[in-house]
Parts: C-alpha cells; sequence; structure tokens
C-alpha cells in the first residue's frame, strides 16, 4: 500500500509538471504568434502607406499636367530670368566686374512636392501645395562674393510687376543644417493670376555646400548619414569663413 502511494505521488507530480510544461508552452507560442501578427501586421500598414503615396504622387503628377501649372510657371519663369540678368548687367557695370556667376531655374517635380509635404507632415495633394509650399517655382541666383549676394537681393526686391511676399535671411540666421542663402519669395501677375516664385540668392561657395545637403536630404536615415549631416555642419561654418576672407582679400586687390 505504501508502495502504491508513493508511485501515485511521483505519478502526480509528473503529470502537474507536465501540465505545467504544457501550459508555458502554449502561453509561449500565443505570444510569438501575436508578435508575428504585429509585425505582419505593421508591414501590411507600412504597405498601404507607400501604396498611398504612390497613389498620391501620381495625382499631383496628372493634376499638374491637366492644370496647365507647369507651363503657367514656366512662361511666369521666363518674364523674370530676363530682369534679373538686365539688373546682374548695371550692377556688374558699376562695379567693374561679373556680380553673378549664373542664373538657373526648376519646376518642382511631383515626387519632390510629396516628399517635402511628407516631411512637413501636411497633406500630400496638390491643393495642399499650393497653398502651403512657396518654392513650387524657383529661380536660383548663384554670385561670386558675398556682398554679390545682397546687391542683387535686394535689386530682385525692387523688380517692377513682383510683389515682395517675404525675404529670408538665411546668411545672418543659418538654418539648423548649416543652409546659407537669401531667398526672396514673390508673386507675379499672370492672366489676372497670382504665381507665386522663389528666388533663392546664394554665393558660389554656399552653392557648392548646398548641393551636397540635397544629395543627403533623400538618403535613408542612418548611423553614416547623422556624421556626414555633422560633418557637413562643420564645412558650412568654414565656407561661411572662407566667404568672408575671399570677400576681404578681393577688396584689398582692388585697392592696389
Amino acid at each position: 500500500m505504501v508502495f502504491y502511494e508513493e508511485n501515485k505521488k511521483k505519478q502526480d507530480v509528473f503529470v502537474e509538471n507536465v501540465q505545467k510544461r504544457t501550459e508555458a508552452l502554449v502561453t509561449a507560442g500565443n505570444i510569438l504568434m501575436r508578435k508575428r501578427k504585429t509585425g505582419k501586421m505593421k508591414e501590411e500598414c507600412n504597405l498601404v502607406k507607400e501604396d498611398s503615396f504612390e497613389q498620391k504622387k501620381k495625382q499631383i503628377e496628372q493634376e499638374l499636367e491637366e492644370s496647365g501649372l507647369k507651363n503657367i510657371y514656366s512662361e511666369v519663369i521666363w518674364d523674370i530670368i530676363p530682369e534679373i540678368n538686365e539688373v546682374s548687367r548695371r550692377i556688374s557695370a558699376e562695379c567693374g566686374r561679373q556680380v553673378m556667376d549664373n542664373v538657373t531655374w526648376r519646376i518642382k517635380s511631383p515626387e519632390s512636392i510629396a516628399n517635402k509635404l511628407r516631411r512637413k507632415n501636411r497633406e500630400i495633394s496638390l491643393d495642399c501645395a499650393l497653398r502651403t509650399l512657396n518654392d513650387m517655382a524657383g529661380i536660383r541666383v548663384v554670385c561670386p562674393f558675398q556682398d554679390d549676394v545682397y546687391r542683387m537681393a535686394k535689386a530682385i526686391r525692387k523688380l517692377p510687376g513682383l510683389k515682395v511676399i517675404k525675404v529670408k535671411n538665411y546668411i545672418s540666421h543659418p538654418k539648423a543644417s548649416g543652409y546659407r542663402s537669401i531667398h526672396v519669395i514673390v508673386e507675379a501677375l499672370h492672366n489676372e493670376e497670382t504665381v507665386r516664385v522663389e528666388i533663392q540668392v546664394r554665393s558660389v561657395a554656399m552653392n557648392y555646400w548646398a548641393i551636397l545637403d540635397h544629395q543627403l536630404c533623400y538618403k535613408n536615415e542612418r548611423k553614416e548619414t547623422e556624421k556626414l549631416r555633422r560633418e557637413l555642419k562643420a564645412c558650412s561654418i568654414d565656407i561661411a569663413e572662407i566667404d568672408k576672407r575671399f570677400l576681404k582679400l578681393r577688396k584689398q586687390i582692388e585697392k592696389l
């Protein structure tokens, strides 16, 4: 009888241990399934978001074409550029040297529009872009020296037919990234409709920096990217100092 009772106790303990292990395995299995489902749901959610983003980008592209906005922007830009060239010729004649290195322009692509709206946490639509973005159409004026930047920006603000909406001086107040330029945001009339254009004025050195910054903006966020951002910001400080030194040297040479 004693032997039987001892065996029964051992059997009960064994059964209890098996039950505990089974329950633990079931619990672990449930947790794993939940994690897999959650991960899958997140992945599916990301895919849906990306698909939605692509659809909205295509919608912007279609609306830009159908509305004829690209042609309108092009016409307005080509009305402004000859006036900028004339201003450059006049100031260059006064200074006895070239004060503008080059002038370029662009109309923001559907992809750039959608990406910028997403970065700003805005609704991704052409209507929102027209209401909130100043640089749908852009002109860039690049000057040899920093004082030329200020001369050209001042003259551009006085151009007839343009209404100045805002001036942003990122030379005296650089962006956190280190970006430096002067932005003159204007409105021009086109068939009784107002069209907004952003005119960027910067030095050659600032332009070299901005080209690299633009390339870095579209790279994935990684440790290497953050390191490059810090390096680029340090370069911005160096470039600002070089701009000042070049200006000082030019003035000394002009006195000879």
